[in-house]
């Protein structure tokens, strides 16, 4: 296979090196988006595959995340800009039909801006969202009643909670802003169980973006901000053994990252705020560190972008209650089909973009989280000695045993040693060993979700060690996993599968799971994912029998 897949089209990925060559064309527009800039383009550029080459002395950014070929936004230059596109369309159309998808070339997250510098004959612009733009001063004060609740939220922090603030490092806050990451995509990925497949990709690739802007984020210029909340002594030890940290003179108090936000100046009147992670469980930190980060760094721009809101309900109505005070247009650009049904054009669900990254400023309501490991399912077909198997719910000295599991199993998309932890503690988890001779061989792990009254459930993991599979182990952890979640209330559970692996899929569909969609790419580059979700029985109402 060849090293670089894209040569014959003379593409290439966004390095740190080429920021003196592009960074030109995004400051030379007069209102750019929040998705025009070179940190996005770098820090997203493994999500997304993100490629660029200049065609026509244009800028051209192209993304490859989806498996087709797209222009990620359109060419931005003087002039010439529509012979500048229709190379681009050119270069797409060629990939798109080697590759066997060869009506997926398009344009996405174009703004009014640049729409206007090209003759549109013949070509369709479909809205895509907009980014949301905020009085900056408003945001600091969260003054009048319409901002009434945010303001209080945020004061309601500040009065309950010891706090300090500090400006991000790498070297001082990397490792615990990725625990926070950890903790918070397992908390996210148990709110949106029953989502569609399409948001979850999403969240996976935001997941990825994050953890390489807080490795380079300095390198980029960005500005950073984490917000560190004290506990006394005592009730950290129940929560996190490892924070603990003496602050000059104070008495000893312990100290955990919740929350950790991003950013950068954008065109001429705009900061943009791209990320924000805050632990939902200290009520009101989102409100206080979206204020106090434009405060602190923003105050003299006058407006705050924070980005689009995915098309989802309830991050727009979020957004929204922040009272924007501009929005900011994006389109997806499309040629004209040859024929038009009498409907309309209507691009099918697999050839909408993935969009960048969405700021969740405030995460009151809506976050991305990461998939995480594909269950894993013992093989039917090793002869290996029977011996008496015990499930039974994991323990703290269980955790390097599993922790062992995983990383043999799955590598690098195991589990974390930080992730066992925390889903070890938790009351919404299951997590199951089963012990056979004293030892740990294998585990399954599930998260339980509430909401509104529903329970559902997702499998996180299920991994047998080598040397005891094809004792049914696999299976036996799976129905007791589903025996407990649906003893808990749970009437539909979710999980995701390399769609590679067979003999998995099988084990699932044996026990009640249906495929319910598929989600491309989802651990890697051309590793695609089996969507498959489980619904409880229903119990059956016994009847009376009348007695005479």
């Amino acid at each position: 296979m060849d090293d670089d897949p894209f040569s014959d089209w003379g593409l290439r990925s966004v390095e740190l090196a080429d920021r003196a060559v592009l960074d030109p064309y995004f400051t030379s527009l007069a209102e750019p988006l929040s998705d025009y800039t070179f940190s996005q383009l770098f820090t997203w550029r493994n999500s997304l595959r993100i490629l660029w080459k200049m065609i026509d002395g244009h800028l051209c950014v192209f993304a490859n995340g989806t498996g087709d070929l797209t222009l990620l936004l359109p060419p931005i230059g003087d002039t010439h800009s529509d012979r500048a596109l229709k190379g681009a369309y050119e270069l797409m159309d060629d990939y798109n039909v080697r590759h066997g998808v060869p009506h997926r070339s398009r344009v996405e997250y174009a703004s009014e801006e640049l729409l206007a510098r090209f003759d549109r004959t013949g070509m369709q612009a479909r809205p895509m969202g907009a980014d949301y733009l905020y009085d900056v001063n408003r945001m600091i004060d969260l003054a009048g009643g319409d901002l009434a609740s945010k303001r209080q939220a945020k004061n309601r922090f500040i009065r309950n909670y010891p706090f300090r603030v500090e400006a991000y490092s790498r070297d001082r806050h990397l490792a615990d802003c990725m625990q926070l990451l950890d903790t918070w995509k397992i908390h996210q990925d148990a709110q949106h169980l029953e989502e569609p497949d399409s948001n979850a990709l999403k969240r996976a690739k935001e997941s990825v973006a994050t953890a390489l802007c807080l490795e380079t984020a300095e390198v980029l210029g960005l500005k950073g901000m984490v917000v560190y909340v004290g506990a006394e002594q005592e009730d950290c030890k129940l929560q996190n053994a490892n924070c603990k940290m003496q602050i000059g003179g104070e008495a000893e108090r312990s100290w955990r990252l919740r929350a950790f936000t991003f950013g950068e100046a954008l065109g001429r009147n705009q900061s943009s705020i791209t990320i924000e992670k805050t632990d939902l469980s200290v009520k009101g930190l989102a409100q206080f560190i979206f204020s106090d980060f434009c405060q602190k760094q923003w105050a003299h721009l006058p407006l705050v972008n924070v980005g689009d809101d995915w098309g989802l309900e309830s991050l727009a109505w979020t957004k929204q209650s922040y009272r924007p005070v501009k929005m900011l247009r994006k389109f997806v650009l499309r040629r004209e089909p040859a024929v038009v049904s009498a409907t309309g054009f209507a691009p099918s669900a697999d050839e909408a973009p993935v969009p960048t990254p969405v700021p969740n400023i405030l995460e009151e309501l809506l976050a991305a989280g990461a998939g995480l490991p594909a269950p894993h399912t013992p093989a039917d077909n090793i002869d290996v000695p029977q011996s008496p198997v015990h499930i039974r719910p994991a323990r703290k000295a269980d955790l390097p045993a599993t922790l062992e599991l995983e990383l043999a199993t799955f590598s690098a998309h195991a589990i974390s040693k930080r992730q066992m932890q925390y889903l070890q503690q938790r009351d919404s988890a299951v997590f199951l060993v089963a012990e056979t001779g004293g030892r740990v061989v294998g585990d399954g792990i599930a998260l339980l979700r509430n909401q509104k009254g529903r329970v559902s459930g997702r499998i996180y993991s299920l991994v047998v060690s080598d040397a005891h599979r094809g004792q049914k182990i696999g299976e036996k952890l799976l129905c007791a996993m589903l025996e407990e979640l649906t003893r808990r209330g749970a009437s539909r559970v979710y999980l995701e599968v390399e769609e590679t692996n067979a003999g998995a899929i099988r084990l699932y569909e044996r026990n009640g799971f249906r495929r319910i969609g598929s989600l491309p790419h989802y651990y890697d580059e051309g590793q695609h994912a089996v969507h498959m979700m489980y619904e409880a029985p229903v119990p059956q109402k016994t009847k009376a029998v009348a007695r005479r």
